[in-house]
Order: structure tokens, then C-alpha cells, then sequence
């Protein structure tokens, strides 16, 4: 909708650029359906279903009402290396959860001495409109600089956690510990949580239970991460442990696999949209598509709505180069998903 900048009218554009036809208009207080994110422009359908672009600068993203023919907007991002360093821009970050998300799993999140300060202080710059719930302990269990928790963010006002859920649960395997017993087979295994929508009639819709995943490096050897990887089916298993009955099982993280990688490894399911979601040291976007979202069963979790994309943000930052520096080296991916009622 207009931001309050607007005054009269905010146009609407056939294409994400200032010089392009008028093809509508969203007056104060109108809002329109949105349908993507390029550089500096929202893509948008409006009432009477004609489609166009409005500018960044004077619109604002309000989060869509709950209801049986609401949606929620669920994402995964990696924050390349949250809480280590100063430079990290707090402040756009916060902004592009605030304009993207309703709920998203954050991976790499860095200890710092046993507690993870970069996950603390964005929980507080997004402030009370956010909750979030975070691994106990991270992975590798060490006290290397290198080790990680995994978060997911969230609206309480949208979403709340299922009961008896107050941290995420690690995937049971080998911590990576100086005690850790039996074959290690993820460097950081998955953690996951359970969710459900909050629908305005104070009912509870779509539920779901969430798995946050940050694949080893080992130098880009694809061969030894996509040993890793196949693994991540038996996530899923022990999700369906935890929670029986419950077939809404979702996966996001970063894979360090692109597609055709990735599929080889697991199977023609990936839907991941997007030229790459990693950035080179200039703040250009590569052709690496690493970031993805998996479904247990498609079939059964009918609420997601077309396929998950990567979203440029970069344009939250004074300048790609920037945005690299002081934001991320990733691109958030996103999905959007009916809120309910649920189907399971």
C-alpha cells in the first residue's frame, strides 16, 4: 500500500521502471495483492486484477490478515556470519525480515563465547512485533568461532509455536563434541520446530513443523557435501517422530548445492526459483542457487502456493558492495503459504 509519503496516488506501472505506461493507481489507504520483489520495485496485482509495479520508495508492506483466505510468508536466510564483527547493518536487516517475512529460519548464527549476540541483538532491533525460538547448543558442540545455532524468527501476532515447543530440536546424530559418540554425519545437523498459523477468528489454521539446515563447505567439494546431504530425508523421519500425524514437514536452508547438484543427490522434488542466492565479494549475484526449501510431501502440504523464490534485497543497501559487507553474502528465500484452515 502507499507509504505516508503519498498524498495523492501511487501509480502503477506496466514495468519496474519510472518511464514505463500507467496502468493504475493506489490512492491512501488502498493496498493491493503482492505478487514479487525486483530492485527498487514490488510487483502487484490490484482489485480488478491488472498487474504492474510500484516503487519501493513510496509504498510500505503491511502483513496480510489471517483467515481462510489469508497467507504467510515463510523464508529461510543465511546471515552470513551473525554476531561476529561490527559492520553487520542491523537496522536492514530488521527492515527486510519486517517487509518479507512472517516467519523465517535464520542459518548462521554464530557462538561467541557459549551464547549467540547476533541473534540476540536482531531479535531486539525487530522488536516486540517478533519472537523467535534458537537451538540450546550449537554445532559443532565446541567452542570454535565456527560453530552455529540455527533460529527461526516469527510474528506472534500470525504465528505461535505448538505447545511444549520452546527451542528448536536438533536431528539426533554425533554433536561434533570432544564427547560425541557414534558416526558424525552432519557437520550441523538440522534443527527443527513446530508452528501454526493464527487465523483471526481465533481458531488455529495451517500447521507445520519447520527444519532449519546449514550444509557443510568442505572446500565446494560437491561430492562430499551431497554425502551429507542425501541425508537430510532422514530429518524428515524424525520430524514425522515428533510430531505424529503431522505430513506439513518443511526444510529450508542453505544446501551449498546448486539445483542439478542437488537433484542428483535427492530426486526431481527441488522448486526453488531464481538465477543464484549467493553474492560475490563485489555484491554481484552468482549463478549459485543454494538456498532451497523442501517439502516432505508435496502433495500434502497443498497451502504452499506456487514455488519458492530468492528475493533481491539488495537495494536496502547504499550499493550491492555494500549490502555484501554489512548485510549478507545470500539472498533470502521465500515462499507463501494459505494460513488454513488446516488440512491434517
Amino acid at each position: 500500500m502507499p507509504n505516508e509519503r503519498v498524498t495523492t496516488q501511487l501509480n502503477v506501472r506496466h514495468d519496474p521502471k519510472g518511464s514505463s505506461a500507467v496502468v493504475g493507481a493506489l490512492r491512501p489507504g488502498e493496498a493491493a495483492k503482492l505478487e514479487g520483489s525486483v530492485p527498487f520495485w514490488y510487483e502487484v496485482t490490484l482489485s480488478d486484477g491488472t498487474r504492474g509495479y510500484v516503487s519501493k520508495a513510496w509504498s510500505k508492506i503491511i502483513p496480510e490478515a489471517t483467515g481462510a483466505s489469508g497467507f504467510i510468508r515463510l523464508g529461510e536466510w543465511n546471515l552470513k556470519k551473525l554476531g561476529h564483527g561490527t559492520s553487520k547493518d542491523f537496522a536492514a536487516v530488521a527492515k527486510v525480515i519486517n517487509d518479507n517475512f512472517d516467519i523465517l529460519a535464520v542459518v548462521e548464527v554464530m557462538q561467541k563465547g557459549g551464547a549467540h549476540p547476533g541473534y540476540d541483538a536482531l531479535l531486539s532491533r525487530l522488536g516486540s512485533d517478533w519472537a523467535g525460538v534458537i537451538s540450546a547448543i550449537p554445532r559443532p558442540n565446541t567452542s570454535s568461532g565456527n560453530s552455529e545455532f540455527y533460529a527461526i524468527l516469527y510474528r506472534p501476532n500470525l504465528v505461535k509455536t505448538c505447545d511444549g515447543w520452546t527451542e528448536l530440536r536438533y536431528l539426533t546424530d554425533n554433536d561434533g563434541g570432544p564427547s560425541g559418540t557414534g558416526p558424525d554425519i552432519f557437520s550441523r545437523e538440522p534443527a527443527f520446530g513446530c508452528f501454526a498459523v493464527k487465523l483471526a477468528n481465533g481458531a488455529t489454521g495451517f500447521d507445520f513443523t519447520l527444519a532449519a539446515y546449514h550444509a557443510r563447505w568442505a572446500d565446494g567439494d560437491a561430492a562430499e557435501i551431497q554425502d551429507e546431504v542425501r541425508h537430510v530425508t532422514e530429518v524428515f523421519t524424525a520430524m514425522g517422530r515428533a510430531r505424529p500425524g503431522e505430513n506439513d514437514r518443511i526444510l529450508v536452508g542453505d544446501f551449498n548445492l546448486t539445483t542439478p547438484d542437488l537433484e542428483a543427490t535427492l530426486g526431481p522434488q527441488v522448486e526453488t526459483l531464481g538465477s543464484g542466492s549467493t553474492l560475490n565479494t563485489l555484491g554481484e549475484r552468482t549463478a549459485n542457487l543454494y538456498d532451497h526449501l523442501l517439502l516432505f510431501d508435496r502433495a500434502a502440504t497443498q497451502e504452499m502456493v506456487g514455488s519458492p523464490e530468492i528475493t533481491d534485497v539488495r537495494e536496502v543497501a547504499a550499493s550491492p558492495k555494500v549490502f555484501y559487507t554489512t548485510v549478507s553474502d545470500h539472498l533470502p528465500l521465500r515462499a507463501q503459504f494459505r494460513s488454513g484452515p488446516d488440512d491434517d
